[in-house]
C-alpha cells in the first residue's frame, strides 16, 4: 500500500495511507492519538467524526466531545501490563475496536485517546495500523503520528495475538519510546 502524499499545511487528520483496499470503505487511516487532557483541550479544533475513549473502570470522561453513541466507542481497561490484573485489557476490547474501525466511512476523522497518559491509546493505534501494513511500517507510522509514544506492552500483545502476527508487532513496540525513528 502506498503511503499518503505529504499533507497540506494545517491538515490535522493526515491520512497514513494513500489507498487502503483492506478496509471495507477504503478508510485511509486518518487519525489523531492523544491523552484525554489533550483531547478535551483541543476538542473544538480537532472536531473528530469518530472517537475511541479508553479509561479504567470507575473513571469518567470529563467534558469530552459530544458524538452520537454509534460514533463513540468507549473501552474500559486500565494501563496494567500484567494480563492477570483485574483491570487489564482483554481480547474483547481489541475485537470491538477492530469492528468499530471496520464501520468507519472513507472520510472519517478518528480520535483515539486514553485517560492518564498515552500508553493505551498508542498501543491500540499500533494495532490498528498493523491491520493495514507490516508491523515495521506500522511502528514507523505510529512514531510519525506520536513521536513520544510508549505503547502499553500488554495491549500491543493482545493486538499482536488478535492479528496473528506471532510476536512481530510486540517486537516493534519494544523500540518505543525513541526520539528518532530508524527504519
Amino acid at each position: 500500500m502506498a503511503l499518503a502524499a505529504r499533507a497540506t499545511e494545517g491538515e490535522l487528520y493526515r491520512p497514513v495511507l494513500g489507498a487502503n483496499p483492506a478496509h471495507p470503505s477504503g478508510w485511509p487511516v486518518r487519525l489523531i492519538v492523544s491523552s484525554q487532557t489533550e483531547a478535551r483541550h483541543n476538542r473544538a479544533d480537532w472536531a473528530p467524526t469518530h472517537l475511541v475513549s479508553i479509561r479504567a473502570p470507575a473513571t469518567r470522561l470529563l467534558s469530552m466531545i459530544e458524538l452520537p453513541p454509534e460514533r463513540h466507542l468507549e473501552l474500559y481497561f486500565g494501563d496494567a501490563t500484567d494480563p492477570d490484573a483485574p483491570d487489564a485489557a482483554r481480547t474483547e476490547a481489541i475485537e470491538s475496536t477492530f469492528a468499530f474501525i471496520d464501520g468507519l466511512q472513507k472520510d472519517a476523522h478518528l480520535l483515539i485517546h486514553c485517560l492518564r497518559g498515552i500508553g493505551r491509546s498508542t498501543a491500540l493505534t499500533l494495532g490498528i495500523l498493523a491491520r493495514y501494513m507490516e508491523p515495521e511500517n506500522a511502528a514507523a507510522a505510529l512514531h510519525a503520528l506520536r513521536p513520544e509514544a510508549k505503547p502499553n506492552r500488554h495491549v500491543v500483545g493482545l493486538c499482536d495475538a488478535t492479528l496473528g502476527l506471532k510476536g512481530r508487532l510486540a517486537k516493534q513496540a519494544l523500540r518505543f519510546p525513541t526520539k528518532v525513528w530508524k527504519g
